[in-house]
């Protein structure tokens, strides 16, 4: 048993070597940024506030809130290479994300008429990187 944990061992640490550290030649890998995005309303003043690119989902709901005002809620979180968009008529609304801005845009037209909006427009759309 003994000698199965030191052969466990030196095969880990030859593993770890052979990797390298970066500094002599050896692979390293870049982690990826995960980005988050939100968009915020209000329903009863029509207020509305969007973020995007931010590396945690509790900054991104933060900005989007400060930038819609008092009484607004987050009606959407998207993550990254998504894109957000809110559509409004008068005081109807819709929000969705995809990984296409036009699709997403599209989406929340359709779900603002779904709610009883007439001549629904985008008001805010915007892309995680």
């Amino acid at each position: 048993m003994r000698f199965l944990k030191r052969l466990l061992y030196a095969t880990a640490l030859a593993s770890v070597a052979a990797c390298g550290d970066g500094s002599d030649g050896g692979t390293s890998f870049d982690i990826p940024t995960y980005y988050y995005g939100s968009i915020a309303i209000n329903q009863v003043s029509g207020a509305a506030g969007i973020s995007s690119n931010y590396t945690s989902q509790s900054s991104a709901n933060s900005n989007a809130l400060k930038t819609c005002g008092s009484g607004c809620t987050t009606v959407l979180e998207f993550g990254s290479n998504q894109c957000g968009a809110l559509a409004r008529s008068s005081l109807s609304f819709g929000w969705a994300s995809n990984t296409n801005q036009g699709k997403a845009e599209g989406n929340a037209i359709s779900q603002c008429v779904a709610n009883n909006g007439k001549a629904c427009v985008v008001l805010l759309s915007q892309c995680n990187g």
